[in-house]
């Protein structure tokens, strides 16, 4: 409860005077404003002499917070007129009351600025005011929790009037777990039933470590084995390493200045500017051009390449190298006749001619062949984890290298490829550990997206929307997952919109009934299904049953009649069937033609038309045939076309229309990529 006293001043000297009242407290600083008494009037009137005036002082609050006990007040009265002063000692008695009294907190130091590595104390004060012993819980949150090997949380019994002071011990990991930037933390204390207090505070990790920068190769011959018929050697590339060691990302430019007097070269440097990041190594390469002459001594060019950084906040280690460049002569005078000789048996030794070649085409079994759109050129992907492209030309004139190089390479066995059907400018590639991978093929090869529903399951094939906004894919597990690409693949991250489980090994999957509306899927048990995608249901098609050595291994269908679907199993048997009817209604699939031409057959493929079906099986063989409009054979008997005969099975097949002439690719277990022309007969097949 406050309390009131009143205080009479009288004017005992010989002018006219105002009076003021000012309380001081024992151990209360006299400099803190006093908001824990009111005196009124706050100042007097000018009185007269020998006038008295009255003042009322009324205590509202604990002088000091939480104090209780017997209190020293000091009464001071003073004039500024008399410039005199008097004061009265009065006894403040102050009884434990109801209240809480909130507690004090403080942070000595706010900010810190330390080092990796370091192990520092954040000292903390807590205090008690209250009237009672109090249970009071101190954390330190904001921080890692890794920082604070010690624990974030603190348990005190403080007494009244109480302070304790205490610190948490906070570790600060190694410069490559701790990027140069402040961290903020906040300091809580708080007690049972009552909102917690806090004060803030920061650790500023200062920049440490240095950047190195190395090439180690700053020597380079200009070709690099001087002698050897590589005349078209025109640069010379120097790899440049920048290894952080610092716990600052840096953006780094490479300065390359040519010494003179010497040959001029044409220097480049790829990319310009690289973004080295915290404990990460990082590349640039100086690629220097020129055209070397026929004849003449070797010469010696110099270039003097220096890393830039954004600022000096850390030391760059070796950021000048020194570059040497010996450009030789095209032919040595002393060597001309053996380097022509030479050149000529090494060319033929090391091209696309030579079918022994190690550096081109697969070295294992081919698994997947296809055209692209319009036939001059394809794709196949192998057992050797790489996937390559062709050129058509190239397999009927020696003169056109017909492989256009590796487009990819992967960590596992290529099951399937195929071209996206928008522009032929991507492909999709379906690998033995389950991952789906998006390769751009314009204006480079390069890896767009990686796709992974579960690791490990197979996938045995891939399908694209004709909008190529969707891939559907068939897994080992008996998944059929339909992915969302979108209309941008480098941009667009794919996903999964659903998928379906089958409940058996998918081997092939092909959209059919046109619309993208329905998927056909076939796998083992000789299993055929088809996947209505707009009712998200599932109806069987009988195919002759089978039991767990029983396999469909392909599926086909022509773009231009959709309805029109080959299936092709391990018996050897292939199966033409018309879907026109039973897509649309209960009625069963009707089977227009089957015939059994292999052991095991491992692939078919339609022309866009469906008059040709082309197929590649066990026994070697490439097999043509001709069909009429609804699937059957055009001369009334199944007599196949041989295109081809290998002593190794045959594992995938394309083929495609092209004017006069049909193309048929195949690819199999002797690793080789072989195409074949054969003049279109004349058929009344549309």
């Amino acid at each position: 409860m406050p309390a009131t006293f009143e205080v009479a001043v009288v004017n005992q000297s010989e002018q006219f005077a105002a009076f003021q009242l000012e309380i001081q407290a024992a151990g209360i600083e006299s400099s803190d404003p006093a908001h824990w008494y009111v005196v009124s009037p706050d100042v007097s009137t000018k009185n007269p002499p020998g006038d008295r005036t009255q003042f009322t002082v009324q205590i509202i609050d604990n002088p000091k917070p939480g104090f209780v006990g017997l209190m020293n007040l000091t009464v001071r009265i003073f004039s500024l007129e008399l410039r005199q002063e008097e004061r009265q000692i009065l006894r403040l008695i102050l009884q434990p009351g109801n209240s809480l009294v909130p507690l004090k907190l403080n942070l000595p130091i706010h900010e810190f600025r330390e080092k990796p590595e370091t192990l520092l104390e954040l000292p903390v004060e807590v205090e008690n005011p209250g009237y009672t012993t109090s249970e009071v819980v101190v954390r330190c949150t904001g921080l890692p929790v890794n920082w604070l090997p010690e624990g974030s949380e603190q348990r005190f019994q403080i007494r009244s009037q109480g302070r304790v002071k205490t610190n948490f011990l906070c570790h600060i990991p190694s410069l490559s777990e701790t990027p140069s930037q402040t961290y903020d933390f906040v300091i809580t204390a708080s007690r049972p039933n009552e909102p917690a207090i806090q004060v803030l505070g920061s650790i500023f990790v200062l920049p440490m470590g240095h950047i190195e920068v190395d090439c180690p190769t700053n020597r380079l011959h200009m070709p690099t084995r001087y002698g050897l018929p590589n005349w078209r050697v025109n640069q010379a590339v120097y790899p440049i390493h920048f290894i952080n060691h610092s716990n600052l990302s840096r953006h780094i430019e490479l300065i390359v200045a040519p010494e003179e007097p010497q040959p001029r070269c044409q220097l480049q440097v790829v990319p310009e500017q690289v973004n080295l990041l915290l404990n990460q190594t990082a590349q640039q390469d100086v690629i220097v051009t020129k055209r070397r002459h026929w004849l003449g001594l070797p010469k010696t060019c110099s270039f003097e390449a220096k890393a830039r950084v954004a600022d000096e906040q850390i030391d760059v280690q070796g950021d000048t190298q020194l570059l040497r460049l010996i450009l030789h002569p095209v032919l040595p005078l002393w060597v001309q006749g053996l380097i022509t000789l030479a050149f000529l048996v090494l060319l033929w030794w090391l091209s696309w001619l030579n079918p022994d070649n190690p550096w081109w085409g697969h070295q294992d079994a081919v698994k997947s062949v296809q055209f692209n759109g319009i036939g001059d050129r394809a794709i196949s992907g192998a057992n050797d984890k790489k996937v390559l492209g062709w050129q058509t030309a190239g397999f009927e004139n020696f003169l056109i290298n017909q492989e256009l190089g590796k487009i990819a390479e992967v960590d596992k066995a290529v099951r399937v490829v195929r071209y996206r059907p928008v522009n032929n400018d991507a492909i999709a590639i379906g690998l033995e550990n389950g991952e789906i991978q998006l390769w751009s093929l314009l204006p480079s090869y390069r890896q767009l997206q990686t796709l992974v529903n579960q690791p490990d399951d197979r996938v045995f094939d891939l399908v694209f929307t004709l909008d190529s906004r969707t891939l559907f894919s068939g897994h080992g597990s008996g998944l059929v997952v339909q992915w969302e690409l979108g209309s941008n693949l480098a941009t667009t991250q794919p996903t999964i919109q659903r998928q379906k489980q089958v409940g058996f090994a998918v081997n092939a999957v092909k959209l059919v009934g046109g619309n993208d509306r329905y998927l056909a899927i076939a796998g083992r048990f000789n299993q055929l299904v088809i996947w209505d995608l707009q009712e998200d249901k599932i109806r069987s098609v009988s195919h002759g049953g089978g039991g767990e050595a029983s396999y469909i291994l392909s599926l086909a269908v022509p773009t231009n009649h959709p309805d029109l679907l080959a299936s092709a199993d391990n018996q050897g048997t292939i199966k033409i069937w018309n879907l026109r009817s039973c897509l649309t209604s209960d009625v069963d699939c009707e089977l227009v033609n089957e015939w059994q031409p292999d052991k095991t057959i491992h692939s078919l493929a339609f022309t866009a038309d469906g008059c040709y079906l082309a197929s590649g099986g066990q026994d070697g063989r490439t097999m043509l045939w001709e069909l009429d409009a609804d699937g059957k054979p055009h001369n009334q008997t199944m007599k196949g076309i041989e295109i081809a005969r290998s002593p190794s099975s045959v594992n995938a097949v394309d083929v495609i229309r092209q004017k006069d002439d049909i193309l048929v690719i195949n690819g199999g277990d002797n690793a080789q990529v072989e195409l074949y022309r054969k003049r279109n007969a004349s058929l009344d097949c549309r």
